[in-house]
């Protein structure tokens, strides 16, 4: 079988495209040891003032400035940082965005044979042709604005084989105009009135007003989260959903509280009497707040119940996390990243790239930040293969079923143990991040 992984980046949301080393010039340079001399200097410097763990620089004069920037900030960053990154400058960024509506996960088995498998489908026309969250799939070929899939099945060996099914193809929109929310559902069992929201990026805040809207028309009475998918996104969307989904006694308290390196620290004491920064949940009148021009949709929640995975991240954690100083948080999943840090993006027009280096910890109300080793859920559910099978909000999807179970017990009864296990999907070894994540990073324009 035709592996896929020259195929891989195609149907990423953004192809970026960036010249060799050799064809990057920052302006005139006598040597070509003194090429990127300025840049170097320049990202030195602001690293050295908004970096968050500044004191773990070397020493100015102990770096090499004959390096490229990208390796040049590689060198300047602390054995305690995962997540700082250099990018393109957007005035340098192409515009390139592909999107086919699925998201998947890439997977090789025993043979070395590839296959995708579906995570979730973003838009109609994937739908309408019958592409369901757990199927697999073979890239046959790749068109200008086009993709080409051949449906596989794994054998009991669990080998990937063709099931003769005709091709299917995709075509690509430009630019992507899906919503962030992936599901949005309402359950009712007992004298309960269930919420379900799959969201997959804290982008859009607008995304968010239906969906919640929704809920608030329905009024329900408990939440459940879905945030397995999501990598993070805007601080000021997480504050958003965050401010919709606490209760009463939340309002005009503390949201989120940020620690910063001795520079900036001082600096924030000297203009505002504080060292560290301050965001609050706003008053939601009858009449309804207002955040970013848009609503907000008080819930007035007592508890919230949020599904994970390995790859939730940042926003998303924050939204556990500064929550639970309110309300009763449970995690149902697997343990997230474990970002508790952000950023911001730092650029000048000269220069061809830009940085975005980590600048601050986050805190909630009660002086908590996300831990470096992630979030451990209270129920440890994994996102493998065998969970895949059933399509995201359909009751017996085992993330979301625990979740029913833990609200209404008698209408949602445990899974019978090993429900949901199959041998043959053991011998998949998986390639590579899940697209979701391979297209936020290229999203931010990661380099």
């Amino acid at each position: 079988m035709r592996s896929i992984l020259s195929f891989i980046s195609v149907l990423s949301l953004i192809v970026v495209g960036c010249s060799s080393d050799e064809d990057i010039s920052d302006g005139p340079a006598t040597t070509i040891e003194y090429k990127y001399l300025a840049h170097n200097q320049w990202i030195y410097a602001r690293m050295n003032h908004d970096y968050l763990w500044r004191e773990d620089m070397p020493d100015s004069l102990d770096c090499d400035y004959t390096l490229t920037p990208p390796d040049f900030f590689k060198t300047l960053l602390s054995p305690k940082d995962r997540f700082s990154y250099l990018t393109n400058n957007p005035a340098y960024r192409p515009a390139n965005i592909h999107n086919y509506g699925i998201a998947y996960q890439a997977y090789s088995d025993m043979t070395g044979n590839q296959a995708i498998q579906i995570l979730y489908t973003t838009s109609e026309e994937a739908k309408s042709r019958g592409i369901k969250r757990g199927d697999f799939f073979q890239v046959t070929d790749q068109l200008p604005h086009a993709i080409r899939l051949a449906k596989v099945a794994l054998d009991d060996q669990g080998i990937f084989v063709k099931e003769g099914n005709p091709e299917i193809e995709l075509s690509s929109h430009l630019p992507t105009p899906n919503s962030t929310v992936i599901v949005d559902s309402v359950y009712y069992a007992d004298d309960k009135t269930i919420g379900y929201l799959c969201y997959a990026e804290y982008d859009n805040i607008s995304d968010l007003y239906a969906p919640l809207k929704k809920f608030s028309d329905h009024r329900i009475s408990d939440l459940i989260l879905d945030l397995r998918y999501n990598p993070g996104g805007y601080v000021s969307t997480c504050q958003y959903l965050c401010n919709c989904i606490v209760p009463e006694r939340g309002y005009t308290q503390i949201f989120q509280q940020c620690s910063y390196n001795d520079i900036l620290s001082e600096f924030y004491e000297r203009t505002t009497g504080d060292e560290r920064t301050y965001t609050f949940f706003e008053e939601v009148e009858e009449t309804g707040g207002n955040t970013l021009g848009t609503q907000l949709v008080p819930l007035n929640l007592s508890k919230i119940y949020v599904l994970t995975s390995s790859h939730t991240a940042s926003a998303s954690e924050a939204t556990i996390v500064c929550l639970r100083p309110y309300m009763e948080v449970t995690l149902i999943g697997e343990t997230t990243v474990g970002k508790g840090v952000g950023s911001w993006a730092i650029a000048n027009s000269e220069y061809r790239y830009a940085i975005q280096p980590i600048t601050m910890r986050y805190y909630n109300a009660q002086g908590e930040s996300t831990p470096d080793d992630g979030l451990s859920p209270d129920y440890f559910i994994p996102d493998g293969y065998a969970t895949r099978e059933k399509e995201l909000g359909d009751i017996h999807e085992p993330l979301l079923h625990q979740a029913l179970q833990l609200i209404c017990p008698d209408w949602f009864p445990p899974m019978p143990t090993g429900r949901n296990v199959q041998p043959k999907a053991y011998s998949l070894t998986p390639v590579g991040l899940p697209s979701y994540v391979t297209e936020y990073n290229q999203k931010q324009n990661k380099i």
